[in-house]
């Protein structure tokens, strides 16, 4: 099966389980000049700059991403048996393409209709079967599976224990236990090893702040905002005014949400900066000097050699006068 995606509805696939549809082209609306592929967009006001939101929603299909080459707006998009929520919501089979002209029609005070008579070009596609399926035994499946979960268990637990230990928490984690080693077995600093404990408590309420502002911040498109903005600004929509407000507002709430995640994050790094600054100055020796006080050690080995510089001058000049 091959041909030109259909954009104005929702269409079946014939793919079974495994098998793959490729899509391939782009087109440019003469809106503003973006150009869309299947799966991203490129702004024509800041060229060069892509991000999410193609023609069509690959998700609500039920398909994945198996492979791409945003370059040439090529991808490789696999179904491995899952219902598409949008095919059930269209009463088709899955999977299924669905074209995100609406969507992309409003960003624009546009109809679905109207955006698609602003296009130009057109983006194929190829289905493909899946490759027939080598005979196995049941005892080499089951093997090869338990080798395969094992081998990830193991892989996965080892990026997660190097992940943490590189988050901002993990940091300060390690910069507190290297503070409680070397504070250990002084009586003096029992009172600071109080406060480690406290820099540590402190440095979870400060990451779980961060986590939480990091999450909300993905979920904002800052280039979406300002676009919608400045759409609002040119409309002559008699609500375009108070439509204006509140993506204002909007836009405000997401500069504080980064003026606060960069506070938690500013945060943690002092808490880790102390820390490592207990570490330093909690050491046996400081103050080192290469001259001792009193009775240097380098200046006695000095007098000895003058001593003994003397004594053969003395005892030569005792044999001359003998002489």
């Amino acid at each position: 099966m091959s041909g030109i995606a259909p954009l104005d509805r929702v269409t079946p696939l014939a793919v079974d389980p495994g098998g793959h549809v490729v899509m391939h082209g782009a087109v440019r609306t003469s809106v503003d000049g973006s150009v869309f592929d299947a799966l991203l967009q490129w702004d024509g006001l800041a060229a060069g700059a892509s991000r999410p939101g193609g023609l069509f929603d690959p998700i609500a299909g039920g398909m994945e991403v198996a492979w791409q080459d945003t370059g040439r707006h090529e991808y490789d998009l696999t179904w491995a048996g899952a219902r598409g929520p949008a095919c059930v919501a269209a009463a088709v089979s899955s999977p299924c393409l669905v074209p995100r002209l609406a969507e992309l029609g409003h960003d624009r005070l546009q109809t679905g209709a109207q955006f698609a008579s602003t296009l130009q070009g057109s983006v194929g596609l190829e289905v493909t079967a899946p490759p027939p399926v080598p005979l196995v035994t049941l005892r080499d499946v089951a093997t090869a599976a338990v080798v395969v979960g094992v081998a990830a268990l193991v892989m996965a637990f080892a990026v997660a224990v190097r992940r943490l230990a590189r988050s901002p928490m993990g940091r300060v984690r390690a910069a507190s236990r290297e503070a409680m080693r070397a504070t250990r077995g002084d009586a003096t600093l029992q009172r600071l090893r109080a406060q480690v404990r406290e820099l540590v408590g402190r440095a979870s309420q400060f990451d779980a702040a961060r986590r939480a502002f990091a999450r909300k911040l993905r979920r904002i498109d800052h280039a979406d905002l300002a676009k919608r903005t400045e759409a609002c600004v040119r409309s002559r929509a008699p609500d375009a005014a108070e439509a204006l407000a509140w993506l204002t507002e909007e836009r405000a709430e997401a500069e504080r949400l980064d003026a606060d995640l960069a506070a938690s994050i500013a945060g943690l790094e002092r808490i880790e900066s102390a820390l490592r600054v207990v570490t330093m100055r909690a050491r046996e020796h400081r103050g080192i000097r290469a001259r001792a006080a009193r009775a240097d050690p380098v200046d006695a080995v000095t007098t000895e050699f003058e001593l003994r510089e003397e004594g053969l001058a003395e005892a030569d000049a005792c044999l001359f006068r003998a002489g």
